[in-house]
């Protein structure tokens, strides 16, 4: 006899092997990025810390060193992702100097902006699904390139952030508007209630 327990069971066992769910899946994901502000996918990327720091500070006993650099590891893309959709906020914003021409041209950097910010959203948030919904094999894990250096794309990554910061201190400067329209683009992308 099934239950709904059981029933749960067996789509929780299966739900990989069956493309209605990845179709729903997705479609769910780009609804939630569509819908939230980079602060939601922020507290995302902050809860991903957390669970790596709880992950290898508890489950593994490591140092805090180790722990630091297991917690960046493991979040270093989403951070990247998280910073350049920030960069792109600010600088394709409707109400600053690059955004602010007529017509034609402004509907084409919306939905430039609707698209460069949408990537890193979806990205972060299939990101941290995968791990909730694996949550068992991912604190089973240690990061596989732990103890090795950093890599290119760790490395680049780096970069893009340090740029992303770079360009977000000279954001007022570079587009003519003062620091506190720039304050203003970051807190409605930041504070997650501003859906």
């Amino acid at each position: 006899m099934s239950t709904p327990v059981t029933a749960l069971q067996a789509f929780a066992h299966n739900h990989d092997d069956l493309p209605a769910f990845h179709a729903g899946y997705l479609v769910l994901t780009l609804l939630m990025a569509a819908m939230f502000n980079l602060g939601a996918f922020g507290i995302l990327v902050i809860t991903h810390i957390a669970l790596d720091i709880v992950k290898y500070r508890d489950c593994y006993g490591f140092c805090w060193k180790i722990t630091i650099k297991a917690a960046v590891r493991e979040s270093l893309v989403d951070i990247t992702l998280l910073m350049v959709g920030l960069v792109f906020s600010v600088y394709l914003h409707h109400n600053v100097g690059i955004a602010s021409v007529s017509g034609i041209m402004r509907a084409e950097i919306s939905i430039i902006r609707v698209v460069a910010l949408l990537i890193p959203k979806v990205k972060i948030l299939h990101h941290f699904l995968k791990i909730v919904s694996h949550i068992h094999l991912y604190l089973d894990r240690v990061h596989p390139r732990l103890n090795e250096k950093w890599s290119a794309l760790d490395l680049l990554c780096f970069t893009f952030i340090t740029i992303s910061f770079f360009m977000l201190a000279i954001a007022g400067q570079a587009m003519s508007v003062s620091y506190a329209m720039i304050q203003q683009i970051l807190m409605e992308e930041l504070l997650p209630w501003n859906v």
